[in-house]
C-alpha cells in the first residue's frame, strides 16, 4: 500500500493536467491558493509568514482526490522557491511525501506548463476510486 500511494498520486496528477478542461482561471497570488489547499488537506508547513509571491496567471481544477494547479512553464523556478520556503526541500524527486508533511505535493515541468498538485492523504476506498478514474481516464484517451 506504500508504493500503491506515491503512485496513484503520480497517475492523477498527470491526468489531471493533461488537458486544460475544467480549469478555473485565477490571477491572484497563487502562493496563498497553494498554502490554503494544502492546509485543508492535513499539510504541515514550516512556514506560513513571509513566503514569496506567486503572481501572473493561473489556472486550477479540484476534485475529491486533490488540487492541480497549473503555471507558464516559465513559472517552474519561482513555484518551486515557493514550495521549498513553505513546506522545506521535497522529500524525494518526485516531490513532498504525506508521511512528512501531511500532504503529498508534486511539482513538475510538463511541456510548456509548470503543474503543482496537492494530494491529502487517501483511504483504500478512494485509493479504489481513484484507481478506477485513472483506468476511466487511460481507456478514454486511447479510443
Amino acid at each position: 500500500m506504500r508504493i500503491l500511494t506515491p503512485l496513484l498520486v503520480c497517475v492523477l496528477a498527470i491526468l489531471c493536467g493533461c488537458g486544460r478542461k475544467g480549469y478555473t482561471q485565477a490571477s491572484d497570488d497563487a502562493g496563498q491558493f497553494i498554502l490554503q489547499r494544502a492546509l485543508a488537506y492535513g499539510g504541515r508547513p514550516i512556514a506560513t509568514n513571509g513566503l514569496p509571491a506567486v503572481g501572473g496567471e493561473w489556472r486550477y481544477v479540484q476534485d475529491e482526490f486533490g488540487v492541480a494547479v497549473l503555471f507558464p512553464a516559465s513559472q517552474f523556478s519561482t513555484v518551486d522557491a515557493y514550495l521549498r520556503s513553505a513546506f522545506g526541500p521535497p522529500s524525494s524527486k518526485a516531490g513532498w511525501a504525506v508521511r512528512d508533511i501531511g500532504v503529498a505535493i508534486y511539482l513538475e515541468r510538463l511541456g510548456n506548463d509548470t503543474q503543482v498538485g496537492i494530494f491529502g492523504p487517501m483511504s483504500e476506498e478512494q485509493m479504489g476510486r481513484a484507481a478506477q478514474r485513472i483506468t476511466e481516464a487511460i481507456e478514454n484517451n486511447t479510443r
